[in-house]
C-alpha cells in the first residue's frame, strides 16, 4: 500500500475511534441507538468508550512518535481507570464490588508505571 493512503486510513481510523470514543464516554444516550437496539447500559457504552479513546492515543503515538508506545499505553489505561472510577463512584451502572476494585487500582498501579 502507498504511505500515503496508509497515513490516510490510519488517521480515518484514529478520527473515528476518536470520537466514537469521547461521544460513548461524553453522551452515550445520543450514540447508543447507532450500536444497539436494546436498553442503554451508561457502564459498558462508557467503558468502550474509553477503550476506543485509548486505542486512538495508541495510534497516534505509535505512528507519529509523538511519545513512546508505553507511555501512550499508560495514558490509553488511565483513561479506563478514571472513566471506571466516575462510572464506579457517580452511581452510572458500574458496581463497586471487591474485583472491579481490585481492578481499578491495579490498573492505576499499571498507568503509572507505564507513564513514568
Amino acid at each position: 500500500m502507498p504511505d500515503v493512503l496508509r497515513r490516510f486510513a490510519l488517521a480515518a481510523a484514529i478520527l473515528v475511534f476518536g470520537f466514537w470514543g469521547l461521544a460513548l464516554m461524553l453522551k452515550p444516550e445520543l450514540v447508543h441507538p447507532f450500536f444497539s437496539d436494546g436498553p442503554l447500559n451508561p457502564a459498558y457504552a462508557g467503558m468502550m468508550g474509553a477503550a476506543f479513546l485509548g486505542l486512538a492515543i495508541i495510534s497516534l503515538a505509535n505512528e507519529t512518535g509523538w511519545i513512546t508506545p508505553s507511555r501512550a499505553l499508560g495514558i490509553a489505561v488511565a483513561i479506563i481507570v478514571v472513566e471506571a472510577g466516575f462510572l464506579m463512584f457517580s452511581h452510572s451502572g458500574l458496581i463497586i464490588t471487591p474485583v472491579t476494585s481490585i481492578s481499578l487500582v491495579s490498573a492505576l498501579a499499571v498507568a503509572v508505571f507505564l507513564i513514568l
